[in-house]
């Protein structure tokens, strides 16, 4: 094994080896010896002798005067002072001061000048006081003496009065003369002491006061009492306040409402400026126009409506109308656009006539008249004719001719029908029932009816009358009775169906729907439903929005919501505030009409990540030479200002710069948010060192520490800091590295310290200064 050790002694000790004797001197010290495997190890020893340092240093002060030796502690008289210290090797070293005291010496003299007159002081300087002033300087030994001036003051007078004029016109001091503008007119004479005294006159001057005032107003202005109603200049003259004539112009300009006027037909209602109107007429909107102004708008609205005309009409066997051919009684609508260009109804109540078909059963015996024939067999008879109506009719008569006989007869009807008449009979229940006959020809005859009475059914209860919205989902329509149900399209006549029908909500509008139940061939009355399709609110196309990060939006200016009701929901919960939203999400309104129908829209709110624009740490330039900016933050850069800059919209710009300059930055992100940061750029002239002369390490955070400002520096060798007596305190080659004026741990005292840096420019080439920095607690 061989081991290298080190070991140091201060000049003038001894070092004893480990293996024996001793060591005075500097150099290397080896010793071999025998390992427990019987190699032979080397240990060396490389002995350092430091060297003891004795400084000898003269110092004197003035008489009266102590002197603060450097390690804590005063001396008032001659003498010779020292003090031992260890240095950075820990060998101690000493410094020894002689001090001596040298004399000093006092002068007193007296001198007068006049009130507000200057004396020149024999040393420098003057004074306008009286007083006592001393002068200290050095004598040949280098020690302050003093000489004293004890200067007088003699009074002089001064008068001050005040005059005033106006402008443009002149003013007659009282020694002579004129003035014509504002100032201190002063005249010097002397008094019996020989000073020189003043009157002093301040004049003013007056000033006429003309304001020119520039003014934008509606319709009319009134200015010192008139009314201006067109734009122009306008003048007004007056004495003001200081008795001055003047004259203040008005530079007018006349701006006026805005009287829009619309002519607009529609078809039942029509919206304008967020109003629905269903009746024709003027309407007016007033408002403030983009001048300011208040304005009104005219709407001369004509209102359309529907035409709903009923016809009523009988026909024979068939009737067409409107292109389409009926062969049944019944109502039938006709739906169509009227010349006004609106929904129109129009309605036919027809009535079908198919001539006059009555069949007549008559009996008789031996012969019947009827229409003037005679008719003596039994049998059917047919007699034709036109009816009232101008329709082809006939009359059927089914004779029976009698000898005396009965005849029994079935009879069904519905108790509607009640009561029922046979042979002077008021029937009104079911059963059998006879009654002897005698005809006008005198046949006896035995007749006999089996009635049947069948119940007619009530009319069925149904559904309320329904207002459905516009292409909502519908049902078919329901009813409630005992027996089956026919449902029609008209209050009477016409052919059932039983099949519910099922409302369409496609156009807006009023339908009527009937429905009856029937028992065998008894029908009930029908019961009408009544369906109302009214308008769907349409909020529009859903939007995606955008913000800056810290904007907000109002919800409620990209829908309009008119006077339905409206709310807002973002994640199922309420948004209590809608005009003022900066979360991004998605948010849901939902409207209903009056009708209770409704509609809903989204909005799907971005807020763009927040921008942090960094300019970099505020740092030292090189006059008039290239320096790099550090910018991030965005995509886009902008720096302010500009002139100094290679490229102003990029994020790292060169600035080749001649004064201190402060820079801001704006960062922009592809959406347009910006963000702004500055920083401060010193500019020195280089490449060298700037250092402060003093520094105060009190740590208030004001200039507790000493380093150099490095100006096209590019690599620091290193920086020192040496006490008055050469002791190394402070080394670094870091440039960011500062001395915080502690040794050891240990503040330092107030006092000189000597600096040296050395470092490499830019260019290559070595910079190299010197100096003193006073550390002051």
């Amino acid at each position: 094994y061989t081991t290298n050790q080190t070991a140091s002694i201060c000049q003038g000790q001894s070092y004893s080896l480990p293996w024996g004797g001793t060591a005075t001197t500097a150099g290397v010290y080896s010793n071999t010896y025998s390992t427990a495997s019987g190699c032979d190890s080397v240990v060396n020893i490389t002995l350092t002798v430091n060297p003891i340092y004795t400084t000898n240093q003269t110092a004197s002060i003035c008489q009266g005067q102590s002197y603060s030796l450097p390690w804590g502690v005063t001396a008032t008289t001659a003498g010779v002072y020292s003090h031992t210290y260890s240095t950075a090797s820990g060998c101690d070293s000493v410094v020894n001061i002689t001090l001596s005291v040298n004399s000093t010496f006092i002068t007193n003299n007296t001198a007068a000048i006049c009130q507000g007159q200057s004396y020149s002081l024999p040393w420098g300087g003057t004074v306008t006081t009286a007083g006592v002033y001393s002068n200290t300087y050095s004598t040949a030994s280098g020690c302050d003496s003093v000489v004293n001036i004890t200067l007088t003051i003699n009074p002089i007078y001064t008068t001050n009065q005040t005059a005033s004029i106006c402008q443009g016109t002149s003013y007659s001091l009282p020694w002579g003369g004129t003035a014509t503008t504002a100032g201190v007119y002063s005249h010097t004479y002397s008094t019996a002491s020989g000073c020189d005294s003043v009157v002093n006159i301040i004049l003013t001057l007056n000033n006429i006061t003309p304001v020119s005032t520039t003014i934008t107003a509606c319709e009319t202005y009134t200015w010192n009492g008139n009314s201006y109603n067109t734009s122009g200049d306008y003048t007004y003259a007056y004495t003001n306040t200081a008795g001055c004539l003047s004259v203040d112009t008005l530079h007018l300009t006349i701006t006026y409402g805005t009287h829009n006027t619309a002519s607009q037909t529609a078809c039942e209602t029509y919206t304008w400026n967020g109003t629905s109107y269903n009746a024709s007429g003027d309407y007016t909107y007033a408002y403030t126009n983009s001048s300011g102004c208040p304005s009104v708008d005219t709407l001369h609205l004509i209102i359309n409506y529907g035409t709903h005309n009923a016809t009523s009409q009988t026909s024979c066997i068939s009737y067409t109308w409107n292109g389409i051919t009926y062969t049944s009684s019944g109502n039938y609508l006709y739906n169509y656009v009227n010349s006004s260009g609106c929904f129109s109804t129009d309605t036919l109540h027809l009535t079908i006539t198919n001539g006059t078909h009555q069949s007549i059963i008559q009996s008789a015996c031996n012969n019947f008249f009827w229409n003037g024939n005679s008719y003596s067999n039994t049998g059917i008879y047919i007699y034709n004719y036109t009816d009232v109506n101008g329709c082809a009719s006939a009359d059927t008569l089914h004779l029976t001719i009698f000898t005396p006989t009965s005849s029994t007869t079935q009879v069904v009807i519905c108790n509607s029908q009640l009561p029922y008449i046979w042979n002077g009979q008021s029937l009104t229940t079911s059963g059998s029932y006879t009654t002897l006959l005698v005809n006008q020809n005198g046949c006896d005859s035995l007749a006999i009816i089996q009635l049947t009475i069948n119940p007619t059914p009530p009319a069925p209860q149904v559904t309320p009358n329904q207002t459905i919205c516009q292409y909502a989902t519908t049902l078919p329509l329901s009813a409630s009775g005992t027996y089956p149900l026919l449902w029609y399209s008209n209050p009477t006549g016409g052919t059932g169906s039983t099949a519910a029908p099922t409302p369409s909500s496609s156009i807006y509008g009023i339908s009527h729907y009937y429905v009856s139940q029937i028992n065998g061939n008894c029908e009930s009355p029908r019961s009408e439903i009544i369906i109302r399709v009214v308008n769907k609110p349409d909020l529009g196309v859903d939007k995606d929005l955008h913000i800056c990060f810290g904007e907000t939006i109002n919800l409620n200016t990209y829908f309009s919501t008119g006077n339905m009701t409206a709310s807002w929901t973002s994640n199922n919960t309420i948004v209590s505030n809608p005009t003022i939203v900066s979360m991004p999400g998605e948010y849901q309104l939902v409207v209903i009409n009056l009708f209770g129908c409704h509609d809903t829209a989204l909005i799907q709110l971005t807020v763009q990540p927040q921008l942090n624009a960094n300019a970099g740490p505020d740092d030292n330039a090189v006059f008039n030479e290239p320096y790099q900016l550090h910018g991030s933050g965005g995509i886009n850069y902008v720096w302010s200002p500009a002139n100094p800059l290679n490229f102003a919209t990029i994020a790292n710009p060169l600035a080749v710069l001649t004064d201190d300059t402060e820079f801001i930055l704006t960062v922009t992100d592809d959406f347009g948010c910006t963000d702004t940061d500055t920083v401060f750029i010193k500019v020195f002239k280089g490449p060298t060192f700037y250092i402060p002369n003093a520094f105060t390490p009190n740590g208030d955070g004001v200039n507790d520490n000493f380093k150099p400002t490095y100006v096209g520096i590019q690599k620091l060798e290193y920086f020192r800091i040496y006490d008055r007596y050469g002791v190394l305190v402070f080394e670094t080659s870091s440039i960011g590295k500062a001395w915080d004026g502690t040794y050891k741990n240990m503040k330092q005292n107030t006092g000189n310290f000597v600096y040296i840096v050395k470092g490499i420019d830019k260019n290559g080439k070595e910079k190299i200064l010197k100096g003193n920095v006073v550390l002051i607690r």
